[in-house]
């Protein structure tokens, strides 16, 4: 056996055991998270605060995003392939995988557009800090993310060759479609639209402090519409763990970024064996890599958020009396 064909072998053994024993960690780690996730922002205390539901709708599409993305991988890392031989499971899958996670990703920019509605001395800028404005907001992200990713089932195919998994898109003029829409849709636009409202955020909380008489009148005069003392200490905390999620999104989504436009630039080369292999174990990499952040966000939260772990508390403790009760 030649250098090559051993370091060929050896790129492929590590890409199967990423793919089949990290894949699996991240379906446990991030299946268990995201459903305690929608346990805990059920929680009457805390579901009727608008960030909430982007929360919550995030948590529902990242299970899907999850599951969607690595349940291939771990039966590929097994010789399981006839999901992505078949055609109709191929499309659907890529289909399903790529508009949860733009939904799951635009959550989180909604997230940051109602902290800054939220934290606004404007009664018009907080009157859109609402529970049917997020709804309507998410809607609208999961009607055009079904419009601009309906070209996955045409571009995709199944058993395509020498790519790195055998449901792969069937053309380059696809694949530039693809890249570049999932790099700006899923990537750069919604990164740099958290940036900007987190920022003019910063720039909301630090007027209140500047002038903080002025803002105590109309706190004062708009009491009737203002949330109550526990609900305002619900959206600081809310809006703290919504800030390291959002941090950890921005970091772990460059990776995937990198990737898409490396396969863009380098879609026309052709490579040897080697490299091949090398990328196909870098592309697998990053594939987990992009689904951490959707993954870890209910330890997150639970690390970041008093709140949050008070009503996980509540949640535990309540759902024990009740196993206690019913064995009596």
């Amino acid at each position: 056996m030649s250098t090559d064909d051993y370091l060929i072998a050896s790129v492929l053994f590590m890409r199967t055991q990423i793919n089949r024993h990290g894949g699996l960690l991240m379906i446990i780690v991030g299946t268990t998270g995201n459903l305690l996730n929608i346990c805990v922002l059920n929680e009457r205390s805390i579901r009727d605060n608008p960030c909430s539901i982007y929360l919550w709708w995030s948590s529902l599409f990242s299970i899907a995003f999850i599951w969607s993305g690595l349940v291939t991988r771990i039966l590929e890392g097994y010789g399981i392939n006839w999901p992505n031989h078949s055609q109709p499971v191929c499309k659907a899958r890529l289909f399903i995988l790529t508009v949860c996670w733009s939904v799951a990703t635009w959550a989180f920019v909604g997230a940051s557009i109602d902290r800054f509605f939220g934290s606004s001395a404007s009664v018009t800028y907080r009157s859109l800090s609402t529970v049917r404005m997020a709804r309507r907001f998410l809607i609208i992200v999961l009607i055009i993310s079904i419009l601009i990713f309906g070209e996955i089932f045409y571009c995709y195919e199944a058993n395509v060759p020498n790519v790195p998994v055998p449901c792969y898109i069937n053309s380059s003029t696809c694949q530039l479609y693809n890249n570049w829409m999932n790099i700006l849709y899923n990537i750069v636009i919604p990164s740099g639209l958290i940036a900007v409202f987190s920022i003019l955020t910063i720039v909301n909380v630090r007027k209140r402090i500047v002038h903080p008489v002025r803002l105590t009148t109309i706190a004062f005069v708009t009491r009737h519409i203002n949330r109550q003392p526990r609900m305002r200490k619900i959206d600081q905390h809310l809006r703290k763990i919504l800030s390291v999620q959002v941090l950890v999104l921005l970091l772990l989504n460059l990776p995937i970024g990198v990737q898409r436009l490396y396969a863009s630039f380098t879609s026309n080369l052709e490579k040897v064996a080697l490299r091949v292999a090398i990328e196909n174990l870098a592309y697998s990499i990053m594939v987990l890599i992009r689904l951490v952040p959707y993954s870890i966000s209910f330890y997150l939260y639970i690390l970041s958020g008093s709140i949050f772990r008070t009503a996980f508390r509540n949640i535990f403790f309540r759902k024990l009396r009740r196993t206690q009760i019913s064995n009596q």
